[in-house]
């Protein structure tokens, strides 16, 4: 069997897709090592970049072209099935789409993941960029032969927002990548730390800049507990991916951040690649994560895996993640109940013990060798099934 996925997350810095897309193929290969799989790339500048760009996974075929991207995938596809990708890449059998867009198919399967709909929940939210799929996601799910989503709560919108039929949707939990079971060693710790200007102790949050994410409310809480007395710091941990909606973002935060006197408090880390956020993460306090809407909310996973505690929203997947293995904020849009439920984890032992056992076991649930093993189950039933 021949599979296609899509590389243009290898193009830029490496979030959430870039991770997922690389796991799973990697985890495909070791399941079964007869499958042949490619990344394609299309991209006006950047496409021919794809082959550097990639991380080395043994056998995968790469191809990236220079083309106007938006034009194909956005006008040209959306209207006609001329150009298909096998013009460009010869015959193959699934198309896997796991970046919200596929191009057209003369006679491969389309499989697609769909990880949230956060652009369709909050539109003013988005960059112009992301705004586009809102558009676009419609036909994509009617051209797909099966929907995979990243959990229960994202094919439950799916199917209510697009009456999309339950056979043709799957719930394939993403896996935590390795990297978050192994212990640091001591010189790593410490030289993340120096990396980013961090010293213990620290609140951390980890994950891009995203409004949806709900940092505004947590700069808040943080400045609550400042005036309580506390005297960690709080590290925010991530960024990128977003385009100028990153920069703009950044500058309310960092302006908030300033006009409450909090410059030499808070640091925003930028980008952490996993193998330096692990020793960031398990020199933490604890991890906060207030975010109002995720479609999987892999940041408490890896924070659980290197037995740090976890506060984390009542909200969309994020209980179907944590189970019972985090504090769970009613209200995250309610700085004082972020302030009171840290000092709540702060001063009680026996809870913060519980939940790093919890959360270590509830962490082990999550891997990428089921997740590839239940994709590949998929492909078979999609190309078997014509």
């Amino acid at each position: 069997m021949k599979v296609f996925f899509d590389g243009t997350p290898f193009l830029l810095e490496k979030t959430g897709i870039g991770h997922y897309t690389e796991n799973l193929i990697s985890h495909l290969l070791q399941q079964d090592p007869e499958l042949e799989v490619g990344l394609l790339s299309i991209s006006l500048r950047r496409g021919h970049q794809l082959r550097r760009a990639v991380p080395p996974l043994l056998g995968v075929r790469v191809k990236g072209y220079n083309l106007p991207a938006n034009f194909l995938y956005y006008a040209w596809w959306s209207r006609t099935g001329m150009l298909p990708a096998e013009s460009l890449l010869g015959d193959f059998d699934i198309y896997h789409a796991t970046n919200y867009q596929a191009p057209a198919l003369r006679r491969a399967r389309l499989v697609s993941t769909v990880h949230d709909i956060n652009f369709v929940r909050f539109p003013e939210m988005q960059s112009r960029g992301m705004r586009r799929f809102i558009g676009s996601l419609p036909r994509l799910l009617e051209r797909s032969r099966m929907v995979l989503a990243d959990s229960r709560f994202t094919a439950e919108e799916l199917m209510e927002c697009y009456r999309l039929p339950e056979n043709r949707v799957r719930v394939v939990y993403p896996g935590l990548n390795p990297v978050f079971r192994q212990e640091p060693t001591e010189e790593e710790k410490e030289i993340a730390l120096r990396a980013y200007c961090l010293q213990p102790p620290y609140l951390a949050y980890i994950g891009n800049l995203h409004p949806r994410k709900n940092l505004a409310t947590l700069v808040e809480a943080f400045n609550l507990l400042r005036g309580r007395g506390l005297q960690h710091k709080l590290a925010v941990i991530g960024g990128g991916g977003l385009g100028k909606l990153n920069n703009i973002e950044y500058h309310k935060l960092s302006q908030r951040v300033a006009d409450l006197g909090l410059q030499d408090e808070v640091v925003f880390t930028g980008y952490v690649p996993d193998e330096r956020l692990k020793s960031l993460l398990v020199q933490a306090e604890m991890l906060v994560f207030p975010s109002i809407y995720e479609g999987f909310g892999l940041p408490p996973l890896e924070a659980m895996a290197c037995g740090v505690p976890v506060i984390t929203s009542r909200r969309a997947s994020l209980p179907e993640v944590v189970g019972e293995a985090a504090l769970l904020l009613d209200d995250p849009l309610d700085a004082e109940e972020i302030a009171d439920k840290v000092e709540r984890l702060m001063g009680d032992r026996a809870l913060r013990s519980s939940l790093v056992e919890k959360g270590r076991e509830q962490a082990r649930r999550f891997t990428w060798s089921r997740a590839a093993r239940e994709v590949r189950e998929i492909y078979s039933q999609v190309v078997e099934g014509e």
